[in-house]
């Protein structure tokens, strides 16, 4: 993955996110990475009243002759900000519409 096509993905999961009514996401910042096929974004999150922190970890992934990106989520541990369950698993659905949002727009070859 190019350095355009890390900045097109980054852009794209944000759009994929940020239309999600039901919870407001805000994208922190970008966190550098070692990898070329690897991008990784803090984002804020509030849920019912309920405000937290994730990051979101990007990998590219050779599925025969095309690549996609995979999301996945990592939760801060942090005792102001209680996760339940229930609010990641929803996360977590987001964040597989925000992937197939991405993968359908991006252009990795």
């Amino acid at each position: 993955m190019t350095e355009e096509q890390k900045t097109e993905a980054i852009k794209l999961v944000k759009q994929g996110l940020e239309t999600i009514q039901a919870r407001e996401y805000r994208e922190i910042a970008e966190i550098p990475t070692e990898g070329k096929q690897q991008f990784e974004i803090k984002y804020s999150f509030v849920n019912e009243g309920v405000e937290g922190i994730f990051n979101i970890i990007g990998n590219t992934e050779a599925n025969g002759a095309e690549a996609e990106v995979s999301l996945v989520s990592e939760f801060t541990d942090d005792p102001l900000h209680s996760i339940s369950d229930l609010t990641k698993e929803q996360i977590n659905t987001d964040l597989r519409s925000a992937q197939d949002f991405l993968n359908k727009n991006l252009n990795i070859v």
